[in-house]
């Protein structure tokens, strides 16, 4: 008798506004349907990664599902580093920026489809001053956002449509400079992407070039807002205006705040203020279940 295959299902209880209990019970469906045997961890806040790689080398899971934002997609797949595994998400955060990459509906019908399916593709992964980053994470304008939507009562977006009118009234720029293997650049920003993906999970494409399993990275610089240059985003045209939009690909890059420290974010997630950071590449740093 063949041993039964095993799937893990990491859940965060408090990301996004989705009914958690519809979760677990198509998962618990679904995973006795494909005869899988089903573990389930919800995260605490606490020591989840060290748990959730714990679980994995215990469990030895053929899939691990995600039920959760960016923030709760990246901490899994640093938990599964190196392991012989699938990533399914699970579209359950306030953004979901990643499922949006990956053409994921918030269905979670179709999610599970996916996740078990057989179509999957290595993707990148960023480290950023030693955190893992495998969307978008950037300083400046988008990361005090998150920091005062992750602060306001108000979910979906309507809160971040009433967070960004805040957010505009109370950012500034910051001179930055940015060292890459071919140069050295310094400039106010807006703000500085360092983009893995295309999309932000409202849609909005801010990084055209950006590919998941390139073996690259983009920095994206915004100087100031401007109707022309963010038209051209969500055309997809990457003709940018130097003085206003410049868009790197890079391996590595070494980014530094000059006149005072920026509100940082990695994959939707606010870290605080920084004045420097340290990125570059992981090639394939995860197998990800896709459409």
């Amino acid at each position: 008798m063949f041993p039964e295959r095993k799937v893990l299902l990491v859940v965060n209880p408090i990301s996004g506004d989705v009914e958690k209990d519809v979760i677990f019970e198509r998962v618990i469906e679904k995973s006795g349907s494909e005869g899988y045997d089903l573990r389930i961890y919800s995260t605490t806040g606490e020591h989840d990664l060290e748990t959730i790689r714990e679980m994995a080398e215990a469990i030895k899971p053929e899939r691990v599902l995600v039920a959760g934002g960016d923030g709760t997609i990246s901490l899994v797949a640093q938990a599964l580093y190196g392991l012989d595994v699938v990533l399914g998400i699970i579209p359950a955060g306030s953004a979901n920026g990643l499922s949006v990459d990956f053409g994921l509906s918030g269905s979670v019908d179709q999610a599970l489809e996916i996740a078990f399916g057989e179509n999957s593709v290595c993707i990148d992964a960023v480290s950023i001053n030693g955190d893992i980053s495998l969307h978008l994470s950037d300083i400046g304008l988008n990361a005090l956002l998150v920091k005062n939507y992750e602060n306001s009562e108000t979910r979906g977006k309507l809160g971040y449509a009433r967070e960004m009118l805040k957010t505009l009234s109370e950012h500034e720029n910051f001179t930055v400079r940015i060292t890459t293997e071919e140069k050295v650049m310094e400039m106010d920003a807006l703000i500085v992407i360092i983009a893995n993906a295309q999309k932000y999970g409202t849609g909005v494409t801010i990084n055209p070039a950006g590919d998941m399993s390139d073996g690259f990275f983009e920095l994206v610089i915004a100087k100031k807002l401007d109707f022309i240059e963010t038209a051209k985003i969500l055309a997809g045209n990457t003709d940018f205006n130097p003085e206003i939009m410049q868009v790197l690909s890079v391996e590595k890059a070494e980014i530094e705040c000059i006149n005072k420290e920026a509100h940082f974010q990695i994959d939707g997630e606010y870290k605080g203020m920084v004045k420097h950071l340290e990125a570059h590449i992981l090639k394939s740093y995860i197998r990800v279940a896709v459409v």
